[in-house]
């Protein structure tokens, strides 16, 4: 008797042991998952304000301060319909505040948001231990620090993003009405924040290929048409402008050279992506052998689901762009979470000696530093080119600006600064700002002395430039034959010519 009760007593105290182990792992990972998202938050929001507004910040402040039938006419037949979503959001954001920081800061909480959430998507997809990789690769990553660092709809598409593929999950494995319907309102926003997360939702039907009977290819096809329906007036914009509107010159097409540095922007520059190649590859090799043996039920089809994501979007991207060039980095950004994750898995597929997890962790430490070069990295200085006119000006000079859709940055500066002298702007009226620069030839033509000085903004990305005769060789000559030579001032992508006696 003694002997038959102790046999339950001793497996009662191996089960109480067992559960506190499987507590304190639990507690240990939470621990782990909240340090990983400070530290992922600090890099985002460390001197957030420290550097210029560039271009396209100041083209989302430029549309957030519209008039509502000008935001309109934009988002219907210009590129502002991209990023719809983002830019509602500023439009009410900005009530608050104006500085850089402030008007960066809701891409650095999207992006801080997403490490605990890459965590949470990440642990049904590829497991619990390769979650904590793949928050710690998002919170170190130079890529999403880099773009939460900055005022575009990047880290709130790839938020929505995961939240899109966390239902997506949930409805295929657990068939609810509820997921679907979930899954089909995050992905309308995703798609509505950026249209090419559009090609994440194709990558997620793509993976179904590889799911075991019964697939839920009805439940797909009825939701993915409530999708196409919900975002019909926003990417009807493809089929409403000509091709030429939607793609620019220095949009590339996909050559082997375009694939490295998309390899470089996901896996990091230099000897990170070596590292990260190899957990890539460790991870697929892992994913493919779940094929004919799975660990746990559906685990093949969620490492296809891991891959489809990594793969399909740059694919189709790269096949568009053998037609019209649309291969740039930036806009398949959204595969980053899923080369995240694959690098994850591929952690724990390299046991050996724990080199996963010393890739992982050499793959984070040298990532610290290209962070910190690239806080150091000066953009556009339109803060510094727009105080100098501002600082030296007397109302009434005449400003022009090429090319003329790089107004937003000196007139987001012009209007922070309470001091500006009032000044005459000349450049096409896209923004609903100013005359054209046809109409300061007539006024110069007509009378050479109605402007004291006129200054010339020129954005370039590259050499800085001393003239604009590239830009308005008729400008350029007029000007000189009144005014003579310019003094000249260089800033990061841009060249100030001042004009005046």
């Amino acid at each position: 008797m003694p002997a038959a009760s102790e046999r339950p007593l001793a497996h009662s105290v191996s089960e109480q042991y067992f559960s506190r182990d499987l507590e304190s792992a639990r507690r240990g990972r939470v621990l782990l998952l909240i340090l990983l998202t400070l530290a992922g938050a600090w890099l985002r929001l460390f001197q957030l304000g420290a550097q210029s507004l560039w271009l396209d910040e100041g083209f989302t402040v430029t549309l957030a301060r519209m008039t509502w039938p000008n935001f309109v006419h934009l988002w219907w037949c210009c590129e502002a319909s991209f990023q719809g979503t983002f830019f509602l959001l500023i439009r009410g954001w900005l009530h608050l505040g104006q500085s850089e920081a402030w008007i960066r800061l809701p891409a650095a909480v999207f992006g801080i948001a997403s490490i605990p959430l890459i965590y949470l998507v990440a642990r049904k997809l590829v497991g619990v231990i390769p979650a904590l990789a793949s928050a710690a690769m998002l919170a170190f990553s130079p890529t999403h620090v880099y773009y939460s660092r900055e005022a575009r709809s990047y880290t709130m598409t790839i938020l929505l993003v995961l939240v899109s593929s966390w239902f997506f999950t949930r409805a295929v494995d657990q068939k609810r009405e509820r997921d679907w319907a979930l899954w089909t309102l995050f992905s309308a926003l995703a798609v509505y924040s950026h249209y090419f997360a559009a090609l994440v939702l194709v990558a997620q039907a793509c993976s179904l290929f590889f799911h075991k009977k019964p697939t839920p290819w009805g439940r797909l096809i009825v939701h993915g048409l409530a999708i196409l329906a919900i975002t019909a007036p926003g990417i009807t914009y493809v089929l409403r402008v000509p091709p030429q509107a939607m793609t620019f010159p220095w949009m590339p097409k996909p050559t082997p050279k375009q694939l490295l540095h998309l390899a470089l922007f996901l896996g990091g520059s230099g000897e990170k992506l070596v590292l990260a190649a190899i957990l890539w590859i460790a991870g697929a090799i892992a994913i493919r052998r779940e094929r004919n043996g799975e660990s746990t039920p559906g685990s093949y089809w969620r490492g296809m689901l891991v891959i489809s994501w990594a793969t399909v979007p740059i694919v189709l991207t790269g096949l568009a762009s053998l037609l019209h060039p649309v291969f740039v980095q930036r806009f398949m950004i959204f595969c980053l979470p899923a080369t995240v994750m694959l690098a994850g898995r591929g952690m724990i597929a390299l046991p050996k000696r724990r080199l996963g997890f010393w890739l992982v962790i050499a793959l984070c430490v040298a990532s610290v530093p290209t962070i910190f070069i690239r806080y150091r990295k000066p953009r556009e200085d339109w803060r510094g080119a727009t105080n100098v006119i501002l600082s030296s000006a007397q109302s009434g000079d005449a400003v022009v600006i090429y090319p003329f859709y790089a107004v937003p940055g000196f007139d987001y500066y012009r209007q922070l600064n309470p001091h500006a002298p009032a000044l005459h702007l000349f450049t096409q009226p896209y923004y609903g700002l100013g005359d054209n620069d046809q109409t300061l030839l007539q006024a110069l033509s007509s009378d050479s002395r109605g402007f004291r000085h006129v200054w010339v903004m020129v954005r370039r990305e590259g050499p800085a430039r001393d003239n604009l005769k590239d830009d308005s060789p008729a400008v350029a000559a007029k000007l000189q034959s009144v005014f003579g030579t310019p003094a000249v001032w260089q800033f990061k992508d841009i060249t100030i010519l001042e004009f005046g006696r």
